[in-house]
């Protein structure tokens, strides 16, 4: 395996169909990697329809497409923001036609050297270009809804992936959350994920606002629904590819966190701290992040259940 601090790991993210939320879950993803520590490179490689830079609050003057043209090299479309190196693509037309995607190796492997993790922003669909960005990464995540036409197109892409050789590392569900999402064991089988990264992020309107602000939700909103999803998601595969920041946050002891005043409780009694930090997180919270319409007395009994439980470590 790579080892953290250059000579990176390159991941496609790649849909089957468009508006599912890939380029959202790239721009998050990315962040997320990168507030843990991670040096982290994004490519716009959706040559036709490119929006990472205005995910990220980004108005380049020079573009991917610039260097695939031939008339500018990848430091010259680098682009620092949010912690990380972007490389954003173009929405001109013209620079679309002129883009040669057979150049993409060379862009991928000077950023390869230079980061931890490098993701490309894959278009939709089973197009040659599409082709590309998979041939040149070491694995690929795939983005798809559980509304049937995506998750049928995700299985598509699915098995280029399988002919090309690449292993999925993983599926992301997006905009869940609303109570029909039940069955995400079978839908992973489906897909040919079981044995990889599998999160789901639910339906949230933090995600909307962020994209309208030109900003990742994860930075916005840190305690939205959608941005703890794409937290997760970092850390998992981060995990699945067993790569650690080169600088890790300072492992602190066991503390209890009052979630009403924010101020820390010591045990009364001695507790083992080798798992660093357990923080009490309202159920209220834990509720929202699942997507769960409880009714009040469900809740209620939740909440009763709850304090039950807390009562044994208090």
């Amino acid at each position: 395996m790579n080892e953290a601090g250059g000579d990176g790991y390159v991941f496609a993210v790649a849909s089957g169909k468009g508006g599912v939320g890939k380029s959202t879950t790239t721009a998050n993803l990315g962040v997320a990697l990168a507030d843990d520590g991670f040096d982290v490179a994004l490519v716009d490689v959706d040559l036709g329809m490119a929006n990472l830079a205005g995910l990220l609050g980004v108005n380049p003057d020079v573009t991917l497409h610039d260097v695939l043209g031939g008339d500018a090299s990848t430091a010259d479309a680098t682009y620092a923001v949010n912690g990380l190196t972007l490389v954003p693509g173009s929405t001109d037309l013209e620079q679309f036609a002129r883009a040669d995607a057979k150049s993409l190796h060379r862009v991928v492997e000077y950023l390869r050297q230079r980061n931890d993790v490098v993701l490309l922003d894959a278009g939709a669909g089973l197009s040659h270009d599409i082709a590309m960005a998979m041939s040149v990464a070491d694995g690929v995540l795939l983005v798809t809804t559980a509304e049937l036409a995506s998750l049928t197109d995700a299985t598509k892409t699915g098995k280029l992936v399988g002919k090309l050789d690449k292993p999925v590392v993983g599926a992301v569900f997006t905009r869940t959350g609303d109570g029909s999402f039940d069955d995400v064991e079978g839908i992973a089988t489906a897909l040919g994920t079981t044995d990889a990264v599998t999160v789901s992020v639910p339906h949230d309107d933090a995600v909307k606002l962020a994209v309208r602000k030109g900003q990742p939700v994860v930075s916005l909103k840190p305690e939205s629904p959608a941005a703890r999803a794409y937290a997760r998601l970092a850390a998992k595969l981060a995990d699945s590819i067993g790569i650690e920041p080169a600088t890790s946050p300072e492992q602190a002891g066991f503390e209890w966190v009052d979630p009403a005043t924010g101020e820390a409780e010591k045990p009364t009694a001695p507790v083992d701290d080798g798992d660093g930090p357990v923080y009490e997180i309202p159920l209220e919270d834990l509720i929202e992040e699942a997507g769960l319409n409880a009714d009040d007395d469900a809740s209620e009994r939740r909440v009763k259940l709850y304090d039950r439980v807390k009562s044994k470590f208090s």
